[in-house]
């Protein structure tokens, strides 16, 4: 489990959205983005962009195998970049 929050302007977008599915794709078993009490297949781009998720949103970024942690990191570290767009 990862903890973080939306930092560029434009908040959760569908290259964004885009970027995430990518990563997940090659993951052993679900991964999971949470916010707003709302938790999201990350695998699905149309699901993380119902989270709805703008500026400062909290986030939480879940996996269900331990062998998805290099996953985990990319996509916090994704998060935490604020999507390459700050």
């Amino acid at each position: 489990v990862r903890r973080t929050s939306i930092k560029n302007e434009l908040g959760m977008h569908a290259r964004p959205a885009s970027k995430i599915a990518q990563m997940v794709d090659s993951a052993h078993s679900d991964v999971w983005i949470c916010a707003n009490s709302t938790k999201v297949d990350a695998a699905s781009v149309i699901d993380i962009l119902t989270l709805g998720a703008v500026k400062g949103t909290k986030i939480v970024i879940e996996i269900e195998n331990q062998k998805d942690e290099m996953i985990l990191d990319q996509i916090f570290d994704f998060f935490e970049a604020g999507f390459g767009e700050i």
